[in-house]
């Protein structure tokens, strides 16, 4: 399968893709990510992106997804749909145009035909992750949750299945994963079996609850 976490920063993904490698030894995860890729091009992000950065960044998600089959057992710290979600904090507040987020929401559905799960991490009062700075990141609270509440529009919009961000046909479920580091793998489990296949929406127990 091919899955990717999503959600705004600092939520853990990084930490949860680190224990999901460990239960699942048979999926690996990209030797690199979107974050050397903007360090390596030194190209603004976050609240200074811009079109040119924000489709830079897009074009190397996709191009990285697609050098992976659904044959393929991987997992993805992040994808195309936090990009999108990033540029649409950018159209909110002026920064890009609408026909760009149009044109990235475009991009984004047709790149997500090929992913079999979105795990979305929500900031919760649940198991709050502490915010760690780094050189990439942030500090901005509000910002965070700024994020965060767009991504969580996405996935209304998925549960609406409406077409604007993921597609209404053969696009992945969208499951929302919380609490501790070992509840989220314990929720996980609910989905994705011992040997890392999917369980299906009839076998798990909170497919009523997280997809339609």
């Amino acid at each position: 399968m091919k899955i990717a976490i999503s959600g705004t920063h600092c939520t853990g993904k990084s930490t949860y893709v680190k224990d999901f490698l460990k239960k699942w030894t048979s999926y690996t995860t990209p030797a690199t990510t979107y974050r050397d890729f903007i360090k390596d091009k030194e190209l603004p992000h976050s609240k200074n992106g811009t079109e040119d950065s924000q489709m830079a960044i897009l074009e190397a998600l996709v191009k990285e997804s697609s050098q992976y089959t659904r044959k393929d057992n991987v997992i993805f710290d992040r994808c195309i749909v936090d990009n999108l979600a990033y540029s649409s904090w950018l159209f909110l507040n002026g920064k890009v145009s609408e026909k760009f987020l149009d044109q990235s929401r475009i991009m984004v559905r047709r790149a997500l035909e090929d992913f079999d799960i979105i795990f979305f991490i929500p900031l919760t009062s649940v198991s709050p992750v502490d915010f760690v700075k780094d050189d990439l990141r942030d500090d901005d609270l509000v910002y965070r949750d700024e994020i965060d509440n767009i991504f969580k529009t996405f996935v209304q919009s998925y549960r609406q299945q409406d077409g604007r961000v993921f597609p209404t046909d053969d696009g992945p479920p969208v499951i929302e994963i919380f609490g501790n580091p070992e509840e989220r793998i314990k929720l996980t489990e609910l989905y994705v079996d011992v040997d890392g296949k999917p369980f299906g929406e009839d076998a798990s127990l909170i497919s009523d609850i997280y997809i339609p």
